[in-house]
């Protein structure tokens, strides 16, 4: 709980830095979220390549989901849904790197990203059961207990070790 306490106060330090600083800090927390579009974009895209996991289904399946027909192209979606996220982030603030503001006010894209990721995680989770409905019942806080104990290292390697997608 502290932890979580910790992320949440960084997280909105990160955000007022954003919101209310001007210069080179401002700089410096631009080019940090932008950084973190970019590689989780490259990532998310990069899964979806032939012959490879998508990240979503990667997870899905190191939870312990079933390995399915299914579950596979849902899963496959919704990551194509968050790279169409990310890609829309990237564009807004590489334009804004460009000097070619499609936001007025400084900060705007941060809190739409942060803001969306939770959005788009917590709404995706209670739409699944829609699609897959061995997934009913489901509560969101021991989904996302489970997400934490999964290494970016098995995520990583998952293709190597499981055999690919």
């Amino acid at each position: 709980m502290q932890k979580a306490m910790l992320s949440g106060a960084l997280l909105l330090l990160f955000l007022g830095g954003l919101l209310f600083s001007t210069g080179v800090f401002q700089f410096i927390l631009q080019t940090v979220t932008f950084t973190i579009v970019v590689i989780l974009m490259l990532v998310f895209l990069s899964s979806l390549v032939k012959g490879k996991t998508p990240i979503i289904t990667r997870y899905a399946l190191l939870i312990g989901a079933e390995d399915s027909l299914e579950e596979r192209a849902y899963t496959r979606k919704v990551t194509w849904l968050w790279c169409c996220f990310l890609v829309a982030l990237f564009t807004v603030k590489l334009a804004g790197f460009l000097d070619y503001s499609l936001t007025e006010r400084v900060g705007l894209v941060e809190l739409v990203f942060y803001m969306g990721t939770a959005v788009l995680f917590a709404g995706e989770f209670y739409i699944r059961p829609l699609f897959l409905p061995k997934h009913r019942g489901s509560s969101l806080w021991p989904f996302i207990v489970q997400l934490g104990h999964i290494s970016f290292k098995d995520i990583w390697l998952f293709d190597s070790i499981k055999g690919g997608g």
